[in-house]
């Protein structure tokens, strides 16, 4: 076993579902945590959920749910979106476990001499739930959210956060690494010296939370409820061995504009309570979506599971880690996501797997006695440099300069097949034709198993068509890479599917067109069909869910106070103002589904043709809630 690496995400507020930005950061996670499985590394892997936020709390209210019971259904929301992007974590924590709240708690008891009571005054960001100095505002609004924050005023209690600029910056300047990238760490130096101002940590008049130990009546603020899970997750305060295991954490990937609080408050926080600062806080860039930052506060939002469903998990992964660099902004947009999945995935990679596995068959029947690998032919030399170079940039955690490597083994392999014609080997030396072959299959093979961290997947369908397995970190890697080493006496495999198939544009359009309105159709018993709550409902208000065309979002007054939101797809053929007010018929008991990060807790009815939908609507008025029978 290597060395234990315990990797962090940020936890995620849950008061809407996630997006490709939050996707972003938990892909690259779960990259460099395969990847030192992969290398043999003794791996903890932490994610979670953030749920004593006041977003969360008013999310939970106006869908009418007791707090607890819509975080548990955010956590099945936010696994289920992981799980279907392949993500592997070994612990996913919540703020509202209980070992979280113990740990919690031990820690602000170990703060208690650098905490104070004081009077706050001051302003206030409610998306950021965070405390903005003027100095912070652009405009008078607060910079990330671009909204004006709420003026506050009420006692709590302070942490002593200016107490320990100097540590900070002694730190920083001893361990340049416990910052990345290197413009990240010129963010902080660059405040530290400028001094730190003294910090709220705690809400009065809020029972939504973690009493602070040494006042109940008052809450620990979210942001130092948050920070604490990547402690409280390895056993602080509840499992000591364990957290002997696991501290310091080896790295937490956060997002950029978080920086502030993972360099400068939680740090603090640690060395208050005594406990070893982590190794190493990576602040990713954001994920742009057509030039604009994605947002779940201001409704910029795209499904991340919506190229995963069509494409499939592995060729959004490796469209996150391959464009741009990791540590900068990221552009997401279709035109590039299709370019890149048809150049490098489609035609590189997956043409070489087909081509080789076809000629094979073709030429050697499938089946062949394994040649001796030519462990000082090109290919294999090009294959050391590129695993050289690949796990150097791995461990730099910069995941697209290693698949650049990778890929300069595909292409030369797909070269190799041009310049060696097995087609004509088959005819003018057929001795040497199943060597030729089987370099081009260890070529991939190799390509498969460093691209595994990046699209476990489909590596591994890969490796198993090529009659192989890959249990990562079971041997040694050095082992498992050296050239030809891995294949029996007797190679025998078959033709491969496209790994990688390529849609036209009318096979695209059908398959999203499939992805929005997934459902089933058949015969219902009228037992079925009794099952189904059909109501009519009073259109209250009605808007385009934004970065779609075809997307609603509608809210509908069903009678008794009965107020659902639901999204349709029906802006091309409706306005908003044409369907305020009017009467139409709902399906009221079906399950919530989130739609671009929407809650859509009912269904609308309507009839469609080649002119598009037609809203089901009665012939005289009738009262909403009234039942469709």
């Amino acid at each position: 076993m290597g060395s234990k690496y315990y990797i962090t995400t940020a936890i995620d507020y849950v008061n809407s579902a996630p997006h490709i930005g939050t996707a972003y950061e938990k892909i690259s996670a779960d990259v460099f945590a395969r990847f030192h499985r992969m290398i043999g590394d003794d791996v903890y892997f932490q994610m979670g959920n953030d749920e004593h936020s006041l977003n969360v709390l008013r999310a939970a209210r106006k869908k009418g749910l007791d707090p607890k019971d819509y975080c548990d259904r955010m956590e099945k929301i936010f696994r289920d979106i992981w799980r279907g992007l392949e993500i592997e974590y070994d612990h996913f924590i919540r703020t509202t476990d209980e070992q979280h709240v113990a740990g919690l708690r031990k820690l602000f008891a170990s703060m208690e001499d650098d905490i104070y009571r004081g009077h706050y005054e001051g302003y206030y960001c409610e998306s950021c739930e965070a405390f903005l100095q003027e100095k912070d505002l652009v405009d008078g609004n607060c910079p990330v959210h671009e909204t004006r924050p709420s003026w506050i005023t009420e006692e709590n209690y302070f942490f002593r956060l200016s107490k320990y600029a100097g540590a900070l910056l002694e730190h920083i300047e001893e361990h340049p690494e416990f910052i990345e990238p290197e413009s990240r760490r010129n963010e902080i130096i660059q405040l530290l010296r400028g001094g730190l101002s003294d910090i709220s940590i705690t809400r009065a008049g809020v029972d939504w939370g973690v009493p602070l130990p040494m006042d109940e009546s008052q809450m620990i603020y979210v942001w130092a409820d948050a920070l604490s899970n990547y402690a409280t997750g390895a056993g602080y305060g509840t499992d000591e061995e364990r957290f002997s295991r696991w501290w310091p954490a080896d790295v937490h990937v956060i997002g950029k504009d978080i920086t502030r609080f993972h360099c400068v408050i939680w740090p603090a926080m640690l060395l208050s309570a005594g406990v070893e600062l982590p190794r190493k806080v990576f602040g990713h860039g954001f994920v742009y979506f057509k030039g604009q930052r994605l947002s779940k506060s201001r409704g910029v939002v795209v499904d991340p599971l919506e190229a995963a469903d069509v494409f499939g998990p592995c060729a959004l992964r490796y469209f996150l880690m391959r464009e741009g660099t990791y540590g900068r902004d990221v552009d997401f947009t279709w035109e590039q996501f299709r370019a890149r999945y048809d150049s490098e995935l489609a035609n590189d990679l997956g043409n070489l797997v087909s081509r080789a596995t076809a000629m094979v068959v073709k030429f050697l029947g499938g089946d062949f006695d394994r040649p001796e690998p030519l462990s000082d032919g090109e290919l294999a030399h090009l294959a050391q440099r590129v695993r050289s170079e690949y796990e150097e940039a791995m461990r730099s955690y910069a995941p697209q300069s290693a698949l650049s490597a990778v890929w300069e083994l595909v292409r030369r392999a797909n070269a190799y097949i041009e310049e060696e014609k097995p087609w004509a080997l088959a005819k003018s030396d057929p001795d040497r034709l199943p060597s030729v072959l089987f370099e081009v299959l260890e070529s991939i093979r190799q390509t498969a198993v460093l691209s595994w961290p990046v699209m476990p997947g489909k590596c591994g369908e890969i490796l198993e068509g090529l009659g192989l397995g890959f249990q990562p970190g079971e041997r040694d890697l050095d082992a498992v890479l050296a050239w030809g080493a891995e294949w029996p006496e007797r190679v025998s495999l078959r033709r491969a599917e496209a790994v990688f198939p390529k849609y036209t544009e009318e096979e695209l359009v059908k398959a999203f067109d499939a992805h929005e309105t997934k459902g089933e159709t058949g015969m219902l018993s009228f037992e079925e069909f009794q099952k189904l709550e059909l109501k009519l409902g009073k259109v209250l208000e009605a808007e385009r869910v934004e970065g779609t065309d075809k997307l609603l979002r509608i809210e509908v007054d069903l009678g008794d106070g009965d107020v659902r939101q639901m999204v349709a797809g029906i802006a091309g053929a409706y306005s908003s103002d044409e369907l305020t007010g009017r009467t139409v018929v709902v399906v009221a008991n079906l399950e919530p589904a989130t739609i671009r990060g929407v809650e859509s807790r009912a269904m609308l009815l309507a009839a469609s043709d080649d002119q598009g939908p037609a809203l089901l609507v009665p012939d005289r008025e009738v009262a909403p809630g009234t039942r469709v029978r």
